[in-house]
C-alpha cells in the first residue's frame, strides 16, 4: 500500500476536499490544455516516479518521446527558461506565469527551450521539446514532467492537473490533446483567424481574392483588392505569431509585407528589402516551429532559410542544403503536426519528393508522387484543420481546383476536385 505521508499538505488538502471541508478561496483556473500538439494522445503517470512529492505531478510519455514538441498549456509570460544545474532535478525548465490568476505551469527535462524569460506566450505556442535533461549524475529516460502550481508554500501549492476542463484521471491515465489554438499545429495561413488555412488567388486583372478554408474545401471568396498583377511571388504567413496570417510579395526584386490588422484586413505595404530577383522559387512557412513565418528560397542549386523574427522581417539566411537545381518548384508546411515545416518539391518529370524536418534538420528526400506536370499550381496548406498539411493545385487542362488530404506522413490521399473556373488565376505560395 502506498503511503500518503510523503505528500504532506497536498495529501491533507485532498483528504479535506473528499470530506467536503472547504479550503481557502482560489482564483479561477486558466483554461489549461494538454501541453502537446492537437490530436496527440499521451499517457500520464504520477506514482511511478520516486521524485514526486505530491499525488498531482505528472510524467508524460507516448513512445518515441525524445524531441516531441511541448506547447504552452495556457496564455502567460515565461518566468523561467533555464537549465537548473544542481539546484534540482528539473534540467531544462520552462515555467510560465498565468497572470493575475496566480497559477504557474512547469515543463521540465526539456531537450531544448524555444522561449526566453519575460516572453509572452499564447496557449499552444511551442516552448521546447521533450528531453531527458536533469541535474548532473541523474540518468533519466525522455519524458515531460508537468506541474500546475497556485500561490506559494511548496509542495502544498502543487495542484491537480486539469485539461480542457476535465481533471486528469489520477493516478495515471491517457489524454488526447485539444490544444488546437495558439502556436501548436494551428492554421499557419489563416487570414480570418480561424482553425483553417485560407487560399489567396490573383485573377487575370490583378485582383486578389481570399478563399476561406473549411472542412472539404473553401468558402465564398472575399475580395482583398486590386494591384497584385505586378507581383511575381505572393506568400501567406503569420509573421507575428498572433494567429492572423499576413501577406508577402516580391516586385522588381524587392520583398514587401502587409500586416494583418487582426480582422482579415491589411495595413499598407511595407518594404522588407531588395535582392530577391535571383531567387528562382520562394515559399513561406513556419520552419522552426515558433509560429512566425520563415522563407525557404532556392538560388540556383542552393536552398536557403530565412528565419522570421516578426514584423515582416527576417534574419540573415543560412544554407539548408545544395542539390536543388533540378527541382523546379517547392512548397512547405507541417506534414505531421509536430510544429515544424516540411518540404515538398517537384522535378521536370512531375515527380513529387518529400523532406521531413526534425530537430536535427531535414531527412533524405523520399518520392511520394508522380504526374504533377499536369498541374500548373501547387500549394501545401492545412485545408481541413486537422493539423496535417494537404496539397491544393490547379489542373492545367481544364483549370479545375483539386485537393489531396495529407496522411500525416508526407504522403496524400486520392485527389478530389473542389472547384472550377480558375483560368487566369495564380495561387499564392505556388
Amino acid at each position: 500500500m502506498r503511503s500518503w505521508k510523503k505528500w504532506g499538505l497536498a495529501g491533507l488538502a485532498a483528504a479535506a476536499a473528499s470530506l467536503g471541508v472547504a479550503g481557502p478561496a482560489q482564483a479561477a483556473e486558466p483554461p489549461f490544455q494538454l501541453p502537446f500538439p492537437c490530436g496527440q494522445t499521451w499517457s500520464g503517470n504520477n506514482p511511478d516516479s520516486s521524485a514526486h512529492v505530491t499525488p498531482w505531478e505528472l510524467d508524460f510519455n507516448r513512445g518515441d518521446d525524445l524531441g516531441s514538441p511541448v506547447l504552452a498549456a495556457a496564455d502567460g509570460t515565461v518566468a523561467t527558461a533555464a537549465n537548473q544545474g544542481s539546484a534540482n532535478g528539473y534540467g531544462n525548465l520552462v515555467k510560465i506565469s498565468h497572470g493575475s490568476s496566480g497559477y504557474f505551469t512547469y515543463y521540465a527535462h526539456l531537450q531544448d527551450m524555444t522561449v526566453t524569460e519575460g516572453q509572452t506566450v499564447r496557449q499552444g505556442q511551442l516552448i521546447g521539446h521533450v528531453g531527458n535533461t536533469s541535474k548532473p549524475g541523474n540518468d533519466i529516460l525522455p519524458h515531460l514532467h508537468y506541474e500546475v502550481r497556485y500561490g506559494s508554500g511548496y509542495p502544498g501549492n502543487i495542484q491537480p492537473a486539469v485539461f480542457d476542463g476535465v481533471r486528469f484521471p489520477y493516478p495515471e491515465g491517457t489524454v488526447t490533446s485539444k490544444n488546437c489554438g495558439g502556436g501548436g499545429p494551428r492554421a499557419a495561413r489563416s487570414i480570418n483567424g480561424d482553425a483553417f488555412d485560407d487560399a489567396v488567388g490573383v485573377d487575370a486583372d490583378g485582383v486578389a481574392w481570399m478563399y476561406p478554408g473549411r472542412a472539404g474545401g473553401f468558402g465564398t471568396r472575399v475580395r482583398i483588392g486590386p494591384g497584385w498583377g505586378d507581383f511575381g511571388r505572393i506568400g501567406i504567413g503569420d509573421s507575428n505569431a498572433d494567429g492572423w496570417a499576413d501577406l508577402f510579395a516580391i516586385k522588381a526584386g524587392t520583398l514587401y509585407y502587409w500586416n494583418n490588422r487582426g480582422d482579415g484586413t491589411f495595413s499598407a505595404a511595407a518594404e522588407v528589402g531588395p535582392g530577391w530577383s535571383t531567387m528562382e522559387w520562394v515559399s513561406f512557412a513556419d520552419v522552426n516551429g515558433d509560429n512566425k513565418a520563415d522563407i525557404l528560397a532556392r538560388d540556383g542549386d542552393n536552398m536557403y532559410l530565412y528565419l522570421g523574427i516578426g514584423g515582416g522581417t527576417f534574419a540573415a539566411r543560412t544554407l539548408v542544403s545544395s542539390g536543388w537545381a533540378s527541382l523546379t518548384r517547392h512548397t512547405a508546411a507541417d506534414a505531421d503536426g509536430d510544429g515544424d515545416g516540411d518540404i515538398w518539391a517537384t522535378n521536370g518529370l512531375g515527380e513529387l519528393y518529400f523532406w521531413k524536418r526534425s530537430s536535427s534538420g531535414y531527412a533524405t528526400a523520399v518520392q511520394v508522387g508522380t504526374g504533377w506536370t499536369a498541374f500548373r499550381q501547387l500549394v501545401s496548406m492545412d485545408v481541413n484543420g486537422d493539423g496535417k498539411a494537404d496539397l491544393v493545385a490547379i489542373r492545367a487542362s481544364d483549370n479545375t481546383l483539386w485537393q489531396w488530404l495529407g496522411t500525416g506522413s508526407g504522403t496524400f490521399g486520392q485527389g478530389t476536385q473542389i472547384g472550377t473556373g480558375w483560368a487566369g488565376f495564380t495561387l499564392a505560395d505556388s
